[in-house]
């Protein structure tokens, strides 16, 4: 008796991840219109990158919400602030305006 050849699993992951790059590419075009579908669509992208168990395109992944998993569109529903600390370490901080979260992504230095 033979087994089945289990040579699926990259077709599946490389579908999904085109899905992925899909879904976010029309939530992004669609938000200013209609931001529930907008939201949907990040929510079936993510349910993808699960199941696959792939990882959402770093591109992306900075456009979504940690929090809520919302789409964040620059200048609607989110903010965008700089700071720069000299101890602390300079950072991007975004601030969602669904649920408040601010997420900060902290910038290296070369050379201190």
């Amino acid at each position: 008796m033979t087994r089945k050849n289990r040579n699926y699993k990259p077709i599946i992951k490389k579908i999904a991840y085109s899905r992925i790059n899909y879904l976010l590419q029309r939530a992004h075009e669609i938000f200013p219109l209609n931001k529930p579908l907008a939201n949907r669509y990040t929510y079936l992208a993510s349910r993808y990158s699960q199941r696959a168990k792939i990882k959402i395109p770093y591109t992306w992944k900075k456009r979504l919400c940690k929090k809520c998993k919302r789409f964040l569109y620059p200048g609607l529903n989110y903010r965008v602030r700089l700071h720069s600390h000299r101890g602390k370490g300079s950072h991007v901080s975004l601030t969602c305006f669904e649920c408040n979260k601010t997420t900060r992504y902290y910038i290296k230095t070369i050379g201190d």
